[in-house]
């Protein structure tokens, strides 16, 4: 009897003194994991990125954001809002963001009166803006399409989401090819999103030059329909196959933070990746729904609506730059006074960009 209590006993020790063991053991793993996870965070590049309050562009920096591409790819990103490509580029030469999107009219404009900023990736390759018209506009040129659906629009209001915005020049150049000039239309900013929404409810525009999702809830409401896409069937002067919009940053900060710049191309490309991916859609869709969400419809109509986004938006990602697009927005830059001189590619796209000679993507 006393030697079977000593051996339970001394079992019971021994099994207490691994379970303590096995708990320190433990204890030091998770001290270690989180070690190891505030290194990382610690490690992490910080990034400013510059978003577009509720336009469905800035739906890579979302994707990459939510589904964790910039922390694999080592990135810390501060998302930043600004309403248009004009503002953004003010905060970049500011020092406030560190990558922004814009236009390359602005690029171009920029780099001819000495400032040193280029593009490091694509985000559109190519023109997104769609032209829309109220239902209750008698259009007998339409179906002509362009230039001669534009005599449709003489005496009309032309809305845009800045004066001086891309979208507002683009327009000006669309009336100029084909014969008109803004003394024919009055332009009227609307803003972005919600507001240009609101703008229509009011009765304010007739004609609006706009993106994505504005011209499907206009539509899905019965408002307006489209009757140009510009990178598809506007004029060749603004199809801008190649580049539309991309990331823009000084160069200065590209070349003292260069495994950032690389590491948000490689985010970028990630996010364009997935989102094509027809296995993600119904997340894609949620993402919408958080991101640029429809005001003033169920949730059924903001789903048919969003997924109508998404359906017409797919051509347009990529991140590939091509030599045609920046000569074609020489010329455009040239024609609309923007610049005084051409300016040779090299100096417009970061060396390390994604680039393309055929099919951009």
């Amino acid at each position: 009897m006393t030697i079977h209590f000593r051996r339970t006993t001394e079992l019971f020790l021994a099994l207490r003194s691994a379970a303590a063991s096995t708990t320190r053991i433990l204890t030091l793993a998770v001290a270690f994991g989180s070690a190891a996870a505030v290194a990382q965070a610690q490690d992490l590049m910080p990034l400013r990125v510059q978003i577009y309050p509720g336009a469905y562009t800035s739906t890579t920096v979302h994707v990459a954001d939510e589904l964790g591409f910039f922390t694999k790819n080592g990135l810390k990103v501060e998302k930043i809002p600004a309403q248009s490509s004009s503002a953004s580029i003010a905060a970049l030469i500011g020092g406030s963001i560190d990558v922004v999107e814009s236009g390359a009219d602005f690029v171009l404009a920029n780099i001819d009166k000495g400032v040193d900023i280029k593009f490091v990736s694509a985000n559109e390759v190519k023109n997104y803006a769609t032209v829309i018209a109220s239902t209750k506009l008698e259009l007998p040129n339409v179906s002509k399409g362009y230039p001669d659906m534009m005599q449709d629009f003489k005496g009309k209001r032309i809305g845009v989401n800045a004066i001086g915005s891309t979208l507002y020049l683009v327009a000006q150049m669309a009336l100029k090819d084909a014969g008109m000039s803004d003394a024919d239309v009055e332009f009227v900013a609307t803003g972005t999103g919600a507001n240009t929404f609101a703008a229509w409810q009011a009765g304010s525009v007739d004609v609006q030059f706009t993106f994505a999702p504005v011209p499907e809830l206009l539509e899905a409401t019965g408002l307006a329909k489209p009757v140009m896409v510009l990178g598809i069937n506007g004029p060749e002067i603004v199809r801008f196959q190649g580049l539309y919009s991309g990331w823009v940053a000084r160069s200065d900060f590209i070349e003292s933070n260069k495994s950032a710049i690389d590491a948000f191309i490689k985010s970028i490309q990630d996010a364009h990746q997935w989102i094509r991916d027809p296995a993600n859609h119904d997340e894609l869709v949620k993402l919408a729904e958080k991101y640029s969400p429809v005001s003033g419809l169920s949730d059924e109509e903001n789903f048919k609506v969003l997924t109508k986004v998404i359906e017409n938006y797919d051509q347009f990602w990529g991140s590939q730059i091509s030599e045609e697009a920046i000569d074609l927005w020489n010329d455009y830059s040239l024609r609309a006074n923007l610049i005084k001189r051409r300016v040779p590619f090299d100096d417009v796209v970061y060396s390390g960009a994604p680039r393309c000679t055929t099919e951009c993507q």
